[in-house]
């Protein structure tokens, strides 16, 4: 029963992360921002995050997609956020198969340059780490999910274990007569049986 219980937690476990749970695939690269007037980089980096991340932005986008995106969608599948105290952004974004990972991203870099010249922001950029596309999901990860059903399973188990074990309440020993019923043991009966035996009668 205790291995039966393991098995079947390991085994829910690798379906739930194979099948049951949405893939995320995420593409990653990073952008270093540069400015081309007196203004800091450090704030135009700032600048060109939040304009990154606009409607604007993913109006663009939309317009190379054979199938338009809501700004709440590309919320969730486009991710830019600011290096702290630098000019580096990190862009991510995440998609439920790789492919689509990567080549959202590559059209992200291309229309970049657009977007930061038709809003005047006087900066470019340069790409400092090179998408790459995703050869397994960041979620869920099948190995995890695996071992932390066997985990579980063994924990489940143990925990029945000793339920089982301080539930039962039938007695095998004297020890178990005293401490039930807090009484004194005055006698005991042989086992005839076994004396018959020993005897050879």
């Amino acid at each position: 029963m205790f291995l039966v219980v393991i098995i079947l937690t390991t085994i829910s476990a690798y379906l739930l992360s194979a099948y049951g749970l949405t893939k995320h695939y995420v593409t990653t690269a990073e952008i270093y921002i540069e400015s081309l007037d007196d203004q800091s980089a450090v704030q135009k980096a700032t600048t060109c995050q939040l304009l990154f991340t606009s409607p604007q932005m993913y109006d663009t986008i939309n317009e190379y997609l054979e199938i338009g995106f809501s700004y709440a969608e590309y919320e969730k599948m486009i991710k830019v956020e600011q290096v702290k105290g630098t000019q580096l952004l990190r862009i991510k974004t995440d998609c439920d198969n790789s492919a689509a990972s990567y080549k959202l991203m590559q059209l992200y870099l291309e229309h970049i340059p657009e977007v930061i010249e038709n809003y005047k922001e006087n900066a470019t950029y340069k790409i400092v780490r090179n998408p790459e596309e995703p050869s397994q999901p960041s979620f869920p990860n099948d190995m995890i999910f695996t071992v932390c059903g066997a985990s579980l399973g063994f924990i489940i188990s143990l925990v029945g274990v000793i339920v089982i074990w301080k539930m039962d309440n039938t007695i095998t020993a004297d020890d178990d007569i005293t401490e039930m019923f807090d009484i004194a043991l005055l006698g005991e009966l042989p086992d005839f049986d076994n004396e018959i035996d020993y005897l050879g009668r």
